[in-house]
């Protein structure tokens, strides 16, 4: 049975044309599941997506997969989705409290946290090639933007790598605006 699942699962995951005309109501995050740790490893050994999730150690990747393992788990200030578009697993994203990081935040933001679901970090993907260039990646952070602003939020950062082009352009649409080199800010106002 569970590889009769698996096998569905492998299918099921990317089966729209090419051509197919974007529906911008049709992104949904939903919480990542043990299930969805296959695809997300798969995601994270693209070399398009390693070079920007993993770019300094080999062991990033794993740091990454034992994050997503810990659902519910050590790390309950990040909440992690799996992106969907229509049915259709295509990407992962994530925000962060920063309160339970500070000094990581002092030393590569330098900003004090000083207290809970004030600041938030966020990460993202677009783990399925079908899905790249179609404005997903804007509609995916807004979404982020949304979840953080109704916890009471006050400011997210980013931190993309300079020759991230496409992930800054997606940023900067979204509001965000450049501090230093890596260094994202999006203030969110009432």
């Amino acid at each position: 049975m569970k590889q009769f699942i698996s096998e569905m699962e492998k299918n099921s995951e990317i089966k729209h044309d090419k051509g197919f005309k974007l529906q911008k109501n049709e992104i949904t995050l939903k919480p990542i599941q043990i299930k969805d740790i296959n695809l997300f490893k798969k995601w994270l050994d693209k070399e398009r997506i390693n070079k920007w999730f993993c770019p300094n150690r080999a062991d990033e990747k794993e740091d990454w997969l034992k994050l997503a393992i810990s659902i519910n788990g050590e790390h309950n200030h990040v909440k992690q989705f799996i992106v969907y578009y229509e049915s259709v697993k295509i990407g992962y994203c994530l925000f962060l409290d920063a309160y339970f990081e500070q000094q990581f935040f002092q030393d590569n933001y330098d900003i004090t946290v000083d207290k809970e679901k004030s600041i938030y970090e966020i990460g993202y993907l677009i783990g399925e090639e079908d899905y790249l260039n179609k404005g997903l990646g804007k509609i995916i952070v807004k979404e982020l933007v949304t979840k953080i602003k109704e916890i009471g939020g006050e400011v997210i950062l980013a931190d993309p790598d300079e020759d991230n082009t496409a992930s800054i352009k997606v940023l900067l649409e979204n509001g965000f605006t450049k501090i230093k080199d890596e260094n994202y800010r999006k203030v969110l106002n009432d």
